[in-house]
């Protein structure tokens, strides 16, 4: 029972707010503006870009050099825009994070923004929450504190009243009133917040794309060397050679991709968001497309986790109310709402409860001892310890004969049968001089009754459970209620339970987690059918996930309780409710806003489309680079084999422009790519399967090949037959530029035929397409674009050409992915 406080006024408040600031812990700055543009210089393929720009002023090419620097212009302004824009979703994203604490002001109990809290505050804790600044102990009812933060030290310590508690810790077991003392910086966490600021770190696929593009930049490397000797050894002119290896090193390079995966991950956190549910980090979203299991939790989830009371056994409304009334518990809540209908110590005139009893103690609930006890006092000065809890146990420490008890449990069987739940509710007499519970008090206890609860399923819940069966994705149901409650909800959603698929908390708690793993293999290898752990402890949750896990299965779990958060934080995503305990919540990857797990399938569904387009713009960059490769090499190699001097087929600058083109528009367009319909008619990929995977590989080669090819055989043949080098470059340069503009509809639907999605719902690329096209088209019909880019005019006939090249180049792609892609 808490104390009578009446805390600061709103007006203290106001004011002590203005005095002390936000209870805010030290933040590094974000980054300006210009310190993120001038971010995007630093990279060593600009370096090189700078270099031949210098190089070209010194030679007075100044048409060279000033492609080249607005090419670096250009990239930079992009990747400024992007970052900018990724950064902001992401702030926007962590803004909506408002961890909550309760505090009297004004005398009336409120539950404000922790950010909010000033000194004076007389802040209520109970288990779970976290302490939202410094300050002194008013009550403490069997408190623990959990300080690894500050201390290191991993085991909870005994506070007392009059004892100090820290911004930080956490409220392991019991309650707490609290009078902050010093917030924000002032805190002793806000003293060292600066030095104890982790640094960024790279998610698992940004570590994975660094090290590829370190073996693309080798690649790449040794095939620009290789263009740029043979060049010499075949007699091209130097400062030719050396500008088109630079330009083509440059644009093999996709260097806007890291920075493209921040913005399909952002706006994927965006996405999920709007399906209720918020992704703490970039981790998470990566991550979530490749869940394998869900586990999750029955109550709040499958069901709306709003209990009513349906049923009565006994005489619970002559229980004193003031034993429901110290805790939120759903339980508590329900049983008091009925209370107020049916107890006689309520006054409905002035709906509020009677004061002829008084709470002096109580011993708070925690799952392991699954009971919760108070002393009340009568008014007549009588004493009486009030027990609720799980009926098996209170049935052990009552004194119903083996006759009652048989009784009793069959009302039980019965009532979980029908998927309702049900707590006990025991009694005993004590001493009118306790004034504490004592844990040993709690036996001898007289049976008083059952109450009788009902949690209505949600809506929707069916069609997302077959939504995962089909998607490949396995479900297991971990509940603290009995299996037949557990099994009778999971039969109305149309999940039908056999006995060997159900296992009790007694029985896990006997196994190994080796013999756990074994035994979820061994039922996975009859089928895709639900798993039930039921009458389980909340840290039996760590036993199934590291089972799970040694099964190499990507785990999602579904948790809210302070001790699900091993679990929660073991899980490749943890999942909790948006009401979740504090230390549940900062273990959690994803949590639901609305608490349904059908929000759990759309992440789901949302974090495989992610993937998707990650694919997309990985594939479309190398496809468009080695495109250029094969184009400038293949001249120099034809020129070998037939014994001649042939000209490259387009200038630097020209690389340069289509690099600009290409990669500027499409590729950022495919970060917002719509997601395909039947993504989640797949299993999910296998969570070793690596980004460029072998198809991918094979996709690559053939786009790249045959692009290079039709380009160089277009330059080839318009060179022999009119001599004309300006000329045959322009036709190259346009057949380079426009077939990237086209195949990018076939590399959007990655293995798929090209008809399977609608090939014009991404507005943004289809904008991107056109101007890229503008951008390819224009400079042809302009004297100052001609004479930068050294072009000639084409012909309609020489266009249809270009286009025609296009569309067959779209065709061999879409006849290479039917015939020739396979995984």
């Amino acid at each position: 029972m808490l104390p009578k406080a009446k805390g600061l006024t709103s007006l203290e408040a106001k004011a002590r707010l203005a005095r002390f600031g936000l209870n805010v812990l030290s933040e590094k700055k974000p980054l300006s503006s210009p310190t993120i543009f001038l971010l995007q210089l630093k990279n060593p393929l600009v370096y090189v870009l700078l270099a031949a720009c210098l190089v070209s002023l010194v030679l007075r090419d100044y048409q060279d050099a000033g492609i080249i620097f607005f090419v670096v212009l250009v990239n930079s302004v992009l990747g400024f825009v992007q970052e900018k824009k990724a950064n902001s979703a992401l702030v926007a994203l962590k803004a909506l994070v408002h961890p909550t604490v309760e505090v009297i002001r004004d005398g009336v109990k409120m539950r404000i923004d922790v950010k909010y809290i000033v000194p004076g505050d007389i802040v209520e804790l109970e288990q779970g929450e976290k302490v939202p600044a410094d300050g002194k102990l008013v009550r403490a009812n069997r408190l623990f504190v959990e300080e690894a933060i500050l201390t290191g030290e991993a085991v909870p310590v005994n506070k007392d009243t009059g004892d100090e508690v820290y911004m930080g810790t956490l409220i392991a077991s019991g309650e707490a009133v609290v009078e902050v003392l010093q917030t924000g910086s002032g805190t002793e966490v806000g003293k060292i917040a600066l030095s104890v600021q982790k640094p960024d770190e790279d998610t698992p696929l940004t570590k994975q794309l660094k090290v590829f593009s370190s073996h693309l930049t080798i690649l790449v490397g040794l095939l620009t060397v290789f263009v740029f000797l043979i060049g010499l050894v075949t007699g091209k002119d130097l400062y030719e050679i050396f500008k088109t290896s630079v330009a083509l090193a440059v644009s093999a390079i996709p260097e806007g991709l890291l920075i493209a995966l921040t913005v399909v991950l952002a706006i994927g956190m965006q996405r999920i968001l709007k399906e209720k549910g918020l992704v703490r980090n970039l981790v998470s979203a990566e991550t979530l497309g490749g869940v394998t299991t869900i586990c999750v939790d029955k109550t709040g989830t499958l069901t709306y986790g709003k209990l009513e009371v349906v049923e009565e056994i006994g005489n619970i409304e002559d229980v004193c109310v003031q034993h429901f009334a110290s805790t939120d518990d759903p339980i508590m809540v329900a049983a008091r709402d009925w209370l107020s209908e049916h107890s006689v110590h309520f006054k409905t005139t002035e709906t509020q409860f009677n004061g002829d009893c008084v709470m002096i103690d109580s011993i708070p609930f925690i799952p392991q001892n699954r009971y919760y006890a108070s002393l009340i006092e009568h008014k007549n000065k009588q004493k009486e310890i009030y027990v609720n809890g799980a009926p098996e146990t209170l049935m052990d420490w009552s004194t119903l004969t083996k006759i009652e008890r048989g009784q009793v449990e069959a009302k039980i069987r019965s009532f979980t049968k029908e998927g309702k739940r049900v707590i006990a509710m025991a009694k005993k007499a004590a001493p009118t001089q306790m004034t504490k519970i004592s844990e040993q008090e709690i036996n001898g206890l007289k049976w008083v009754g059952l109450l009788v609860f009902m949690d209505s399923v949600r809506v929707g819940v069916r069609d997302s459970f077959d939504q995962a069966k089909k998607s490949g994705i396995k479900t297991i149901v971990i509940t603290g209620d009995y299996a037949a409650t557990a099994v009778a909800v999971m039969s109305e959603i149309g999940m039908e339970m056999s006995k060997e698929r159900i296992i009790l908390g007694d029985d896990l708690e006997k196994m190994t987690v080796l013999e756990v793993s074994k035994r979820l293999a061994n039922l996975y290898k009859a089928g895709n059918k639900p798993i039930l752990f039921a009458r389980t402890l909340p840290e039996q949750k760590l036993k199934v996930i590291t089972a799970l896990k040694k099964n190499n299965e990507v785990v999602a779990m579904m948790g809210d309780g302070v001790n699900d958060a091993p679990a929660i934080h073991r899980a490749d995503i943890g999942i909790v409710v948006g009401d979740a305990t504090d230390v549940a919540r900062e273990s959690a990857d994803l949590v639901l806003l609305d608490s349904s797990f059908k929000t759990i399938i759309d992440a789901i569904k949302e974090g495989r489309a992610i993937f998707d387009n990650i694919r997309k713009i990985v594939l479309y960059l190398l496809s468009d680079s080695f495109e250029e490769i094969v184009t400038v090499a293949g001249t120099i190699v034809l020129g070998v084999i037939l014994l001649e001097k042939v000209p490259l087929p387009v200038t630097a600058a020209q690389i340069l422009w289509i690099n600009l083109v290409s990669d500027g528009f499409p590729h950022l367009a495919l970060t917002v790519d719509p997601k395909r319909e039947d993504i989640m008619n797949e299993p999910p990929r296998n969570p070793k399967e690596i980004l460029v995977s072998g198809w991918m590989r094979k996709l690559i080669f053939i786009v790249s090949l045959s692009g290079g090819i039709i380009a160089l055989v277009l330059f080839m043949y318009f060179y022999k037959t009119t001599g004309d080098i300006v000329f045959s470059r322009s036709i190259a340069f346009a057949a380079l530029g426009v077939n990237s503009l086209v195949y990018v509809f076939s590399v959007r639907t990655l293995k798929a035929p090209f008809w399977k999605q609608n090939p014009f719902e991404n507005k943004w690329l289809n904008l991107a397409v056109f101007l890229g096209l503008a951008f390819q088209v224009v400079p042809f019909f302009f004297a100052g674009t001609r004479a930068f880019l050294l072009l000639t005019p084409l012909q309609p006939a020489h266009w249809a050409v270009v286009f025609g090249s296009a569309g067959a180049m779209f065709v061999l792609i879409e006849v290479a992915k039917v015939r020739l892609i396979k995984d």
